[in-house]
């Protein structure tokens, strides 16, 4: 079972100040947010799910998923739902150099027509990110990790952890991918009854 923080440590978050790591303490709102999609099962179930809460979340969308899955990317849009930028084909930034990676952010932008951008896997080079600021993207990271997508871990572990360290202003991550929706069947729905039983509205970012 390999070992990730759910919570992100304050040293972490000090590393690139110019992120967006949480939202205000003081409003009692959280901003679920689902990397990865749109894939045919996994986010059609997200959207059905948030739907029956009344709940509003965040994509950050693979470019090459929205052009394989145009209806599911403006159901997001049609439900109320925000979507991000997450590259065209998921890079890796600490392996892909600079100009690549812009240029196929760039890419993505074509199909996905939002300034919020997301890494994925979370890496971002210095360089990466530099570049990323001066074309007006807005970076959203996270403070709690849901853990979905490692799927030998216990659901009731990875639930526990989203309880424990979700408060106002939290940014939450899942994924809206087929690859994991066994775990976000067990955790989501859980999760979302939670987070309405403690008086918190979900806005989009």
């Amino acid at each position: 079972m390999r070992w990730y923080p759910f919570h992100n440590p304050d040293w972490v978050t000090s590393l690139f100040p110019g992120c967006i790591w949480h939202k205000s303490r003081s409003e009692k709102k959280v901003y679920l947010t689902f990397d990865d999609g749109p894939q045919p099962d996994a986010t059609a179930y997200v959207l059905e799910l948030l739907d029956s809460y009344g709940m509003k979340a965040t994509f950050f969308c693979v470019g090459d998923n929205v052009i394989k899955h145009p209806d599911l990317y403006d159901r997001i849009l049609n439900g109320g739902h925000q979507t991000g930028n997450h590259t065209q084909h998921h890079l890796n930034s600490w392996k892909t150099n600079n100009k690549q990676y812009i240029k196929n952010v760039k890419l993505a932008e074509s199909s996905i027509k939002s300034k919020l951008f997301r890494p994925p896997y979370g890496k971002l080079r210095l360089s990466t990110y530099n570049s990323l600021k001066k074309l007006g993207f807005q970076i959203i990271m996270w403070d709690v990790l849901s853990g979905d997508f490692d799927v030998n871990q216990n659901p009731t572990v990875v639930l526990k952890q989203l309880k424990k360290h979700t408060k106002n202003g939290s940014i939450i991550v899942f994924h809206d991918s087929d690859k994991f929706l066994e775990m976000l069947k067990h955790v989501l729905p859980e999760y979302l009854q939670y987070v309405k039983d403690n008086g918190w509205e979900t806005a989009t970012l």
